[in-house]
């Protein structure tokens, strides 16, 4: 184990990637506007906090999601100006007809009776931020469908921000590269500049970047990307993912910047997330960093977060040398006694965990366990954390109150890395047989 993972860090590229060229029949104002990237790729992150840290892992750019202060928006862009970076500012935008709340209320908006009130509000903004140069592209929504009266609104917002800054570049952001998404980008938003293709694994990130190739062949980047999603994760019994192990996590994230990296018109990219994201009811699925609560307790302070192993594929691919002083623990195994990955149990049954984590530099492992409630839109704990120092397995005691939970495990070291997965189990007074 501790010589595939190894093998596996070291073989992270960090070699040239293909030269961006400036496609043929631009008119001359769009070729001004990607002139800078003969010279600059984006090495970027979702994520536009934490930037001293960031600058020195060798990031550039940082993606943000909601432009709501011009202020301090204006106060970000000079510190990354300061430390040698750029900004994508994101300006949030709601689908055409029905939108839901992550608490499930569901509200409309119509582009055709309140677009113009929104292209005016955008611009007022983006004028009080300015002609920044640290400003490197705007975002005009993030995953919204492609309806027409959404393109057409984006569109205005992308002419009269050419207007003002003619050398600003304008994009949005699509799931993968769906034909017909593509077509009607260029049928009704023909003045955007670049799209944010938005793909999770290897495979979904290479066919993504094929697809824009030959269906945009204009300029784009990876927006967002990470390895594989739980939408193609294996499921226990009882419909809930399993997860994978770190290692497939480390060797998925080094594929797609293998990927991202051949590709001539690709701008770069921003990796998704840096930061604790809870997604559903785990942080493991696209988390560079972790909190030191899966709940996200320490959020907003991202200097107590751990330093994951996929942080460090995406830092040692930046860098070519990764972070000097310490590397990440890596969790190798986690399952119930006998190998299984998830289980079925009875109210207040207690259950034997098996697990071991890998550390690349010697260093002592500790383990932090939780009992987190599944299927929720945000991790919520049940109970926890329970302390470990080093041992090959525990021991947990399942919830009095059927349904469904997870074992979640942190390998920690001292020096602020470590890694997380967890394993799904059913608690039901009668459970009739234990899923592997």
């Amino acid at each position: 184990m501790k010589t595939t993972l190894f093998a596996i860090l070291a073989l992270v590229s960090h070699g040239m990637a293909a030269p961006f060229v400036i496609p043929e029949g631009l008119p001359d104002d769009s070729r001004k506007r990607f002139e800078r990237f003969e010279t600059f790729r984006i090495k970027g992150v979702c994520g536009d906090t934490d930037l001293d840290r960031l600058a020195s892992y060798g990031v550039n750019t940082v993606r943000g999601y909601t432009f709501r202060n011009p202020e301090k928006t204006r106060q970000k862009l000079d510190h990354a100006q300061r430390l040698g970076m750029k900004m994508i500012i994101g300006e949030w935008m709601p689908h055409h007809g029905e939108n839901k709340t992550k608490q499930g209320h569901v509200w409309t908006f119509d582009y055709d009776t309140k677009g113009d009130a929104m292209v005016d509000r955008f611009l007022q903004k983006a004028e009080a931020v300015g002609d920044h140069p640290a400003l490197l592209m705007w975002s005009l929504g993030n995953e919204v469908h492609l309806d027409e009266p959404y393109l057409r609104i984006v569109n205005r917002m992308s002419v009269e921000i050419h207007k003002r800054f003619p050398h600003h570049l304008t994009s949005l952001t699509m799931v993968n590269a769906r034909p017909e998404g593509i077509a009607a980008v260029k049928k009704h938003a023909p003045d955007i500049d670049v799209l944010g293709i938005q793909s999770y694994s290897r495979g979904a990130v290479r066919g993504a970047i094929r697809k824009t190739e030959e269906l945009w062949g204009k300029p784009f980047y990876m927006s967002e990307f990470n390895g594989n999603g739980p939408w193609n994760f294996k499921n226990t019994a009882w419909d809930v993912p399993l997860d994978e192990p770190v290692t497939n996590k480390v060797r998925d994230l080094r594929d797609c910047y293998e990927a991202i990296d051949s590709s001539p018109l690709c701008l770069g990219s921003t990796a998704f997330l840096w930061g604790h994201f809870a997604v559903n009811d785990r942080p493991t699925y696209f988390s560079l960093l972790l909190d030191p609560h899966p709940a996200g307790k320490a959020r907003g302070d991202l200097s107590r977060h751990l330093i994951t192993p996929q942080a460090e594929v995406m830092i040692r691919h930046f860098t070519g040398t990764g972070i000097k002083g310490n590397r990440a623990p890596v969790i190798s195994k986690l399952a119930f006694d006998g190998g299984e990955g998830s289980r079925m149990a009875k109210p207040g049954e207690s259950l034997r965990v098996e697990i071991a984590a890998e550390d690349p530099d010697g260093d002592p492992v500790s383990f932090v366990t939780w009992i987190l409630k599944s299927k929720v839109r945000h991790t919520t704990t049940h109970s926890g954390p329970f302390p470990s120092a080093s041992s090959d397995e525990i021991i947990i005691e399942c919830p009095k109150e059927e349904g469904a939970y997870l074992v979640m495990v942190y390998a920690i070291d001292k020096n602020g890395g470590g890694s997380a997965t967890v394993i799904p189990f059913l608690v039901a007074k009668e459970p009739e047989s234990h899923s592997p």
